[in-house]
């Protein structure tokens, strides 16, 4: 059975935008792609802060699902200026994941819908066997 994971704060996000924030598909958990932004809409300077905004949002989503980032078995990460921020996200990376580390793909891209953002992060989480 497919169902939605919307943590308190993300309903209108979802709503507005017409997708799930994420969605359980057999044994996996699908996130849309999160990016820095705050749910105020607000966005900081900061590459580091956009990147741990991005992680709190990812942690929430999977906390609704029973998981947490140690979950994670596949994550795309999309970047506007990549080889600049490299060092500051894999400092982030560090802090948010831990081993078995996920497969991860990084890619540098042109800009996104947001001026300002830095990243954009694609998940794929296994459920926990019951």
């Amino acid at each position: 059975m497919t169902h939605a994971l919307t943590p308190t704060g993300f309903e209108t996000v979802s709503r507005e935008w017409k997708f799930s924030m994420g969605l359980v598909s057999g044994d996996h958990v699908f996130l849309t792609g999160i990016t820095g932004q705050r749910l105020d809409g607000t966005l900081s300077e900061d590459p580091e802060e956009q990147f741990n905004t991005a992680f709190d949002y990812i942690a929430a989503i999977l906390a609704e699902g029973g998981l947490t980032l140690a979950d994670m078995v596949d994550v795309t990460t999309y970047h506007v200026g990549l080889r600049d921020h490299l060092d500051t996200f894999r400092k982030v990376w560090g802090e948010r994941v831990s081993a078995p580390f996920p497969a991860w793909t990084a890619i540098e891209v042109m800009g996104f819908i947001i001026p300002g953002n830095y990243i954009e992060v694609k998940v794929v989480a296994r459920l926990p066997k019951v």
